[in-house]
């Protein structure tokens, strides 16, 4: 392995001719018996992350400040304490675009004079002249090298230095990796991409001598000038070719970043003791403080990225999975993630991934594949967040023109062409496969056509005109989300598939019907909410979805637990149905019958009980989403115990149960019981309106 090669050099000896000690033996004057990698001393003392032999130990740089990769972190990030170093690391993260590093300066954009602008559509300055040009004879433009003779000032070379040196010296990265891709199904980074990238790196890391300082400086000049020239593609490319271009000689920090927030992801799944992160150590906090720095660092990868040359899919990749991360440290509703969002939105716009045609003619088979499933996950990104915090989507469909990737394996996919041609043959025309399989693509076709419905919903719930129309566009828009989920191939459905045993896709097939019936919910209540009709149908699509989070508790797993996808699942789709139940039953508490909208009483207050006990202990402190699901829990609780317990019809008691929720639950207009407003559901706890 590269760290035992790299710690177990050949014995140093002093001048006198005596064998060295190691560093923490030294400076405690205590006798160290020249072990390596570690000495037994410092094994036994629990400090083996402390044990190494310094070549020049009377030197007056200190050795820690470039060995020790908690150091390394510290000084990148300006973290002196444990308090402090967690409001650092937040205020870096959000802001990408210009990393703080070392004693907190900040860099601009490392963007050469000559760069390309990155995609300008048919408005921009040259439209004209580019679209006329086989009719014009102009003089052919001089290819140069926009990064030719770059000069990288040394403040950020250091930085970077202090990036590669923590990756370097950093044990877990390539563990993490490799349970993440075991974890996860279906993610944004194909694996072939990742594993070229991590046998490049450990290629590179291999190399180096026992003190890789001025490697590491080269290494890093080298990886700025490459991040500072555009990716280059040709149709007959290869996939060996294509991660030519960003791995080994060629390495960028587009790529490199990559490894880091998929670190950050697997810790987040990953238990406090796990014994491959303790690594022998009592602090309780180790995990958390890994986290910590591997999320900085990618937050410093990405602004070593701000420029357009590094506007490409790879990116892309790394927005994409950053906003991954935010959500899962700051939660859902985090205004980190929501800028991220922004940033992903850009790249997609600047790369021109959001147009099929945008560079076709030099983009081999796979690459297409590739680049439609970074949007089609961007796009979908795009409207989930929207809607958990009921704001406009950042990305609009009606300017894109990518079709949803097909439906082929990664294997497949960069197969030799029969294989490729014969597997393209077998799928039906709409880009499934006939064969029923279960790909880690497949999920992202589906996401694609429900964006597409989830947009249009959004288009009529968030949107500021007039719904004059309002029933008849709630049933149009219906009517296509049922044709395309009655098309989705079974394999995919939910609904035919609920004898299934758990497996590594269920929680995904589940989140699909899910977001089918969300659709549905969004679109009765903005027609309860405006024409004060269709009450029934909003409190059936309720049941039905609050039936669904339920089961999915009964799948879980030690590590779904840890996971952020029940927090996400029980906020997003179970908080909203369920605080229509609690509300209608509360409603009819107060009235005398008969109903006009019959519900199982027992049933529903037997579900409810259980749905907000899930919110005490589906988000553990620490995790982004905690003081939300604390905050519902709060509310709905008060709801449930005026049911269990109810009080004389009187005006105070409404008002007592209500407090603080500027008349809620008005009694004279039924209308007002499906308004989720701020006052209800604060702001400042994560919920919006």
């Amino acid at each position: 392995m590269r760290n035992n090669n790299r710690r177990s050099a050949s014995p140093a000896t002093r001048k006198n001719g005596t064998l060295q000690s190691c560093e923490p033996c030294r400076r405690s004057k205590q006798r160290c018996d020249h072990d390596r990698p570690v000495c037994r001393r410092c094994s036994a003392k629990r400090i083996s992350d402390k044990c190494f032999y310094h070549p020049a130990p009377m030197t007056r740089r200190r050795p820690s400040d470039t060995a020790n990769p908690a150091i390394v972190s510290r000084r990148l990030t300006s973290q002196p304490t444990s308090k402090q170093a967690h409001t650092n690391m937040r205020n870096s993260a959000s802001s990408p675009g210009s990393a703080s590093l070392g004693n907190g300066r900040f860099f601009a954009p490392l963007e050469p004079p000559t760069a390309p602008p990155g995609y300008l559509g048919s408005t921009s300055y040259s439209a004209v002249l580019t679209e006329h040009r086989s009719e014009v004879s102009f003089e052919a433009e001089e290819s140069t090298d926009s990064s030719a003779g770059l000069v990288v000032e040394p403040g950020r070379l250091q930085s970077g230095v202090d990036v590669l040196r923590f990756l370097y010296n950093l044990t877990a990265w390539d563990m993490l990796i490799t349970r993440f891709y075991v974890r996860t199904w279906g993610n944004i980074v194909p694996k072939r991409i990742m594993d070229e990238l991590l046998r490049s790196v450990h290629d590179i890391f291999d190399g180096f001598s026992s003190d890789p300082t001025a490697q590491l400086q080269e290494l890093a000049n080298r990886i700025f000038q490459n991040t500072s020239r555009p990716m280059r593609t040709h149709k007959s490319m290869s996939v060996e070719e294509y991660c030519s271009s960003f791995t080994g000689r060629n390495l960028r920090w587009e790529a490199l970043g990559s490894i880091f927030t998929l670190c950050g992801m697997q810790l987040v799944m990953t238990l406090d003791n796990d014994p491959e992160i303790m690594q022998g150590s009592d602090d309780p906090r180790a995990k958390d403080q890994l986290l910590e720095q591997v999320t900085v660092i990618s937050t410093i990868c990405l602004g070593f990225c701000d420029q357009t040359s590094s506007a490409n899919e790879l990116l892309a990749m790394l927005q994409f999975n950053d906003v991954m991360l935010r959500t899962q440290q700051y939660g859902d509703s985090s205004y980190q993630a929501w800028r991220r969002l922004g940033d992903l939105v850009s790249t997609i716009y600047a790369a021109g991934l959001h147009l099929e045609t945008n560079g076709i003619e030099n983009c081999p088979f796979f690459l297409l594949q590739w680049r439609r499933r970074c949007f089609v996950a961007s796009f979908y990104m795009d409207k989930m967040m929207a809607t958990f915090v009921g704001r406009p989507p950042l990305m609009n469909g009606r300017f894109c023109t990518l079709a949803a990737p097909l439906d082929l394996s990664d294997e497949v996919l960069i197969a030799d062409g029969d294989v490729l041609r014969k597997a393209i043959s077998e799928l039906n025309s709409a880009g499934w496969n006939s064969k029923g399989e279960l790909h880690p693509v497949s999920q992202t076709r589906l996401r694609y056509q429900l964006a597409i419905i989830r947009e249009e919903t959004l288009e009529v719930v968030l949107g500021t005109r007039e719904q004059h129309n309002l029933i008849q566009k709630s049933e149009e828009i219906q009517a296509k989300s049922r044709a395309i989920w009655q098309s989705t191939p079974d394999q995919l459905r939910y609904d035919r598939r609920l004898n299934d045993h758990y497996h590594e896709g269920w929680l995904a097939i589940a989140y699909f019907y899910l977001d089918y019936l969300y659709t549905c919910f969004l679109l009765y209540r903005a027609v309860v909410k405006h024409t004060n009709t269709g009450q029934a149908d909003l409190c059936d699509v309720s049941r039905r979805v609050l039936a669904i989070v339920i089961q999915t508790n009964s799948f879980r797993t030690p590590m779904v637990d840890l996971d952020r996808h029940f927090s996400w699942i029980v906020l997003t789709y179970g908080v909203p149905s369920a605080s229509v139940l609690l509300l209608e039953l509360l409603r009819q508490s107060h009235e005398p019958g008969p109903h006009s909208i019959p519900l199982p009483r027992a049933e529903l207050i037997r579900n409810l009980s259980v749905f907000i006990s899930f919110l005490s202990w589906v988000a553990g402190p620490g995790h982004g989403n905690y003081h939300t699901c604390k905050e519902a829990e709060k509310k709905l609780s008060r709801i449930l115990d005026q049911l269990l317990d109810p009080q004389p019809v009187q005006q105070h008691v409404v008002d007592d149960v209500t407090t603080g929720l500027d008349n809620f639950l008005n009694w004279s207009n039924y209308n007002t019981i499906w308004d989720f407003n701020t006052d209800y559901m604060p702001l400042a706890e994560g919920f919006a309106a």
